[in-house]
């Protein structure tokens, strides 16, 4: 059943139209890196605008979220092929460019500053099987576009079963580490087991994740961004 905290929100953002005709495009920076290993480092960008928004995973693979339908819409450039799926089976995933703003935050007081805007930090612990990862946002909502990037993640987090109160703002600054949690025991398995499984996973270096916004625009962005281009063919059903 569709909640009525999610009609609300987005009847407020079909019937506001200065709020669906702005847009804002987020290019960010994300480096992935853990001890031992070489970094990974890409640029990503964001665009959004209304109840849409669109990122590339890679030179030949986008995504498109539609909130309001709501379907996420895989677009493949080599092969000029579109893939529709069920938003819920992207949303929190590495597929989904949000999925770290998911969780309960809290404010430390402190503030920092990138390309002349000023932001604020929240953290957040989480808890997923043996890992343990801690998150820390600088949220701004002196960005160009903040507004229609928090209209935009309210969406998100008024579907049924989230209702996450995200901070307001673009997140300028995301660094998250994920690494072992040494007070996790699996269930159901002998004591020596356990002693043998912990020393095992102790040996995971943690995976430290840093996203960083390079350029924020705030513009109208064309319909045509977020629709499936002419002539690309669709593979498999359209979700219902």
């Amino acid at each position: 059943m569709i909640g009525i905290s999610f009609i609300i929100i987005v009847l407020v953002a079909i019937l506001n139209p200065g709020g669906t005709q702005a847009g804002v495009a987020i290019e960010q920076r994300i480096t992935i890196s853990a001890r031992g290993e070489p970094s990974s480092v890409r640029n990503r960008t964001l665009m959004v605008q209304g109840d849409k928004e669109k990122f590339q995973i890679d030179d030949h693979v986008s995504v498109v979220i539609d909130v309001a339908n709501p379907i996420a819409t895989m677009l493949d450039y080599a092969n000029k092929t579109f893939r529709e799926v069920r938003l819920g089976n992207i949303l929190g995933t590495t597929l989904d460019p949000n999925y770290l703003l998911y969780i309960s935050f809290k404010p430390t007081g402190q503030t920092r500053e990138l390309l002349g805007f000023k932001c604020r930090d929240y953290t957040a612990i989480t808890y997923e099987g043996p890992a343990v990862t801690a998150t820390t946002v600088c949220f701004s909502s002196d960005a160009a576009g903040s507004d229609d990037f928090s209209r935009f993640i309210k969406l998100i987090v008024g579907r049924p079963g989230l209702a996450i109160p995200v901070p307001a703002g673009i997140p300028l600054i995301i660094e998250s580490t994920r690494r072992i949690n040494p007070a996790f025991s699996p269930l159901g398995i002998q004591a020596k087991e356990a002693v043998r499984f912990k020393t095992l996973i102790a040996k995971i270096p943690p995976q430290v994740t840093q996203v960083v916004v390079t350029k924020v625009t705030s513009e109208k962005l064309s319909p045509d961004v977020f629709n499936s281009p002419a002539g690309y063919t669709r593979l498999g059903p359209r979700p219902h």
